[in-house]
């Protein structure tokens, strides 16, 4: 027996009343939506003979809803896409509130459009059947013998819109959102092996998530536990698609691992920053990027200092370690015989110590107070002013920080996009 909730009942509408009757009596819905074309008189015959069964379908439980050609799948399907909000303020009204979807009546285009677009709905799929059929069991079913068959959303089912979803939001990069997709999905799904699958999605959104947020042990832990849901995720994505992300995870845990143990600032981190730089520039979120591509000059000065001179941090530098002259112009800001270096100030005294990587600041014209690509950054909204920074800074602050870093773009974290033939983005 079919439990009762209140039902709106969305039903395409041919020739034959009929099943369409059967369906209504076997759903008793609150309210009906009849998608039908012009050919077709609602009144005439489906409520005529809902009401000629006793179904009292009156006037307010019912409306019409017109595809413009039964036979032009397009056609329906751009015409389906505004029964949408009227399926979703159905829904919304309260959680016991159901939609069933029939696709029983009308023309082959009709059902498909309808079983295609309902596919997004939070629904139940409805057909009316039945193993009596007229011209020696081929035709249609013989009226009174007629079985109305159901199940639940199978895309829903299977989570292919969920997983359609989700790859599109990872490819973005909208690794958050992607995250939610997939546990929603999760959560509505009563198969195991789907469920496990999912899972694995989720990890692995989280894992990049987490690693756009410079969490590096939490990327790396979540990519292990990928991999270890292997065969999962090769049963949601299908091999292709799941091998050529798990082909990359061994590097990038390497990498995350690599990040993990090295104290900041090295190389490494600078690196990471210009990836995360390059990704944010993809988005067309420049100021975020400009603000990335700094911190990598400034980490960059801060590691060499480190690593070449001793200079273990820049926010207190003895002043016994600076050259002349630069010791007695930066003495009276000392304070207990230290100075706290900026970007420009780490650069200077870099190139006092004889770096080649002050000259270099020099030479891309970073240290210029008036036409640096640095200051576009200064003047940054995310930075000290309300000035928003166009490509073109980026262009030209990148191009200088890959010059003075000496790294290329191929030496970049490449995260895997799940939609392309190709594992990594170009």
């Amino acid at each position: 027996m079919t439990e009762h909730r209140p039902t709106l009942l969305v039903c395409t509408v041919g020739g034959s009343p009929e099943p369409i009757v059967q369906t209504i009596r076997h759903w008793q819905p609150v309210r009906v939506c009849f998608v039908h074309t012009s050919q077709i008189d609602i009144e005439a015959t489906i409520v005529a003979r809902a009401n000629a069964a006793h179904l009292d379908l009156d006037p307010g439980r019912y409306d019409c809803f017109e595809l413009p050609d039964g036979q032009d799948l397009e056609s329906c399907l751009d015409r389906l896409r505004h029964l949408t909000p009227v399926v979703q303020a159905w829904l919304a009204r309260n959680s016991n509130f159901q939609v069933v979807v029939d696709f029983t009546g009308g023309t082959k285009c009709m059902s498909a459009a309808i079983a295609l677009h309902a596919r997004q709905w939070r629904c139940l799929y409805s057909y009316v059947g039945g193993d009596d059929r007229t011209r020696d069991g081929v035709g249609v079913v013989v009226t009174g013998a007629e079985k109305v068959v159901h199940q639940a959303n199978p895309w829903n089912t299977i989570g292919s819109q969920a997983i359609e979803e989700y790859t599109m939001l990872f490819d973005q990069r909208s690794f958050a959102a992607a995250v939610r997709v997939a546990d929603e999905a999760k959560r509505g799904m009563s198969r195991p092996d789907r469920k496990r699958g999912l899972s694995a999605l989720e990890l692995l959104a989280k894992a990049f998530d987490a690693w756009e947020r410079f969490d590096h042990k939490a990327a790396g832990e979540r990519l292990r536990d990928v991999d270890k849901s292997a065969n999962d995720l090769r049963a949601v994505l299908g091999r292709d698609r799941a091998d050529r992300v798990l082909d990359e995870i061994q590097r990038f845990v390497a990498t995350l691992d690599q990040l993990c143990a090295t104290t900041p600032p090295s190389r490494q981190h600078v690196i990471d920053l210009l990836g995360n730089a390059s990704r944010r520039n993809d988005e067309q979120r420049h100021d975020d990027a400009v603000a990335r591509l700094y911190r990598a000059i400034e980490a960059a000065a801060q590691t060499v200092l480190r690593e070449s001179h001793g200079v273990t941090s820049t926010a207190n530098v003895p002043l016994d370690v600076i050259p002349s002259p630069l010791r007695h112009a930066w003495a009276p800001r000392a304070v207990d015989g230290s100075v706290m270096l900026g970007l420009q100030d780490a650069y200077k005294l870099l190139d006092a110590l004889g770096d080649p990587i002050g000259q270099a600041f020099q030479h891309a014209g970073l240290d210029d107070p008036q036409r640096s690509p640095l200051v576009a950054r200064n003047h940054s909204i995310l930075a000290h002013g309300f000035e928003r920074v166009s490509a073109a800074v980026f262009d030209r602050l990148w191009q200088a920080a890959l010059t003075l870093i000496g790294c290329r773009r191929e030496d970049l974290p490449a995260f895997p996009k799940l939609g392309d033939p190709t594992s990594a983005e170009d």
